[in-house]
């Protein structure tokens, strides 16, 4: 919901994590990760900081999930119909800190690496904000930014 042109964005779910190619000669193969900080970048390249972070476990060699929901507040939304070929503004990119655990065999260490993800958004939204006010639901995909 859209009120004074500001409202918020709830991502939820589980964005994807590939570590086939980790090496595992000095690792346990399990890990940890845990999101500090998410930044929501808008069509208009404005940027706000999320909250509500998430944790998650992995296997090096496979594909994995990290689990969360990043919520962003007071975004700017103008008056405009939301349509899904023209957003007066959309969502364009979402990046999260991770620090991922690792620990090392067998098991006396453990090391702790920042890591950024970043994915590119192509989502579009349907709905309306006239004075101020309404209602725009998004829709679309995540893709890994290169």
């Amino acid at each position: 919901m859209v009120l004074g042109n500001k409202g918020a964005l709830l991502f939820a779910g589980a964005l994807g994590l590939d570590s086939r190619n980790c090496d595992l000669t000095v690792f346990k193969p399990a890990y940890t990760s845990i999101v500090t900080s998410a930044t929501l970048t808008m069509s208009d390249g404005t940027t706000y900081t999320g909250t509500g972070l998430g944790t998650g476990t992995g296997t090096f060699g496979q594909l994995g999930a990290l689990p969360g929901s990043f919520l962003f507040n007071n975004i700017h939304f103008p008056n405009g119909a939301y349509l899904a070929n023209s957003n007066p503004v959309r969502p364009t990119k979402i990046s999260v800190i991770v620090n991922v655990i690792l620990i090392g065999l067998p098991g006396l260490i453990s090391i702790t690496c920042p890591v950024v993800l970043t994915w590119n958004l192509s989502v579009f939204g349907v709905g309306t904000v006239i004075f101020g006010a309404g209602t725009i639901n998004y829709t679309g995909t995540a893709t890994p930014a290169s």
